[in-house]
C-alpha cells in the first residue's frame, strides 16, 4: 500500500508558506517526545483518522486525514493551519516516491482546540484525499 502521510508530508515541506512557519517540523502520526521540551511552536501533525473509502475492488482510495496544526497563540495556529490548507487544496494529481494523489477536499475543520496532554493551542481540520494504491515508482 502506498503512503498517503508520508506524500502530504512531503507536499508540505515544498510549500514555501509552509516551511516559512513550521520550518521542517511537519510530522507523520504523532508529535515526537523530543518536540515536547520546545513546544508551543508552530507545527504540523498528520494523522489517518479513520478507515479507507473504496469502491468495490477499484485500486482508489479516500482515506480520511486529520491536520493538527500547532502554533504558540490560536493566531499562531491559524497561520499555520491556513498555510498548509493552501498548500493541501492546489494540490492536483502529485506523486510522491510511489505514491499517486488525486486530490484533497474539505472533510472537516478548522477547530480550535488545545493538545489534550499540555494545553498547547492547536487547530484541527480533516481531508479527504483521493489517491490511487497502484504503485506508481
Amino acid at each position: 500500500m502506498t503512503d498517503i502521510i508520508a506524500a502530504l508530508r512531503t507536499v508540505l515541506l515544498n510549500s514555501s508558506d509552509v516551511v516559512a512557519l513550521v520550518g521542517t517540523r511537519v510530522f507523520a502520526m504523532e508529535l515526537p517526545k523530543a518536540e515536547a521540551v520546545s513546544m508551543p511552536r508552530a507545527a504540523v501533525v498528520l494523522v489517518y483518522s479513520g478507515g479507507f473509502a473504496t469502491t468495490s475492488m477499484s485500486p482508489v482510495v479516500n482515506p480520511r486525514v486529520d491536520i493538527y496544526s500547532y502554533g504558540e497563540t490560536f493566531h499562531g495556529a491559524g497561520e499555520v493551519d491556513r498555510a498548509v490548507y493552501g498548500a493541501l487544496k492546489a494540490l492536483s494529481r502529485y506523486t510522491s516516491g510511489d505514491t499517486l494523489i488525486h486530490s484533497v477536499s474539505l472533510a472537516g475543520g478548522p477547530m480550535p482546540l488545545r493538545d489534550g496532554d499540555a494545553g498547547w493551542p492547536v487547530q484541527m481540520r480533516s481531508v479527504t484525499v483521493m489517491a490511487d494504491e497502484r504503485q506508481t515508482g
